[in-house]
């Protein structure tokens, strides 16, 4: 029982080995004599969401997360609706909850089959949530390593 409630309680053990802390290599850190170069303006988490969402095919929408049901942005391809944050966080709940009674110790994925396709979901650091909302043809394998890629961005992602 206290391998759950360590899940739950969102102790150091929970989900570190999936996605960790964004990191900033030393080469786009900027200094004083280098203000006045450009920098690119950074996507907007709606932009990311859409660029992950085109970029493997079958994948239909895909929304942001908080744990605790929180939305924080969906694709313009995803219905915005209140109860979808709320469902991935009670989903995401259950599932950590039947990993650890099953031995384990992090959730990595969820996958829910249901009649209009799948529900791919993936806790992204501690905090956060991404779900994918694809056809039962998708190339899972690639669809993680593409939300891999984007992984340190969502997990960083401010509302």
């Amino acid at each position: 029982m206290e391998k759950v409630k360590a899940v739950v309680d969102g102790s150091p053990s929970f989900l570190d080995a999936f996605v960790s802390s964004p990191s900033i290599p030393d080469g786009w850190t900027t200094s004083a004599e280098s203000s006045t170069a450009v920098s690119p303006t950074p996507m907007s988490m709606v932009d990311e969401l859409d660029e992950l969402a085109q970029q493997v095919e079958g994948v239909r929408g895909a929304i942001l997360a908080s744990v605790d049901g929180f939305g924080l942005a969906c694709s313009t391809s995803m219905a915005d609706e209140p109860a979808h944050p709320a469902m991935l966080a009670a989903a995401v709940g259950l599932a950590q909850q039947l990993a650890a009674i099953g031995g384990g110790n992090s959730l990595h994925q969820l996958v829910v089959d249901h009649d209009a396709g799948l529900l791919l979901v993936w806790p992204i650091g501690t905090q956060r949530v991404l779900a994918l909302l694809a056809s039962t043809r998708v190339d899972q394998r690639r669809l993680r390593a593409v939300v891999q890629s984007h992984a340190s961005t969502f997990a960083g992602a401010v509302a």
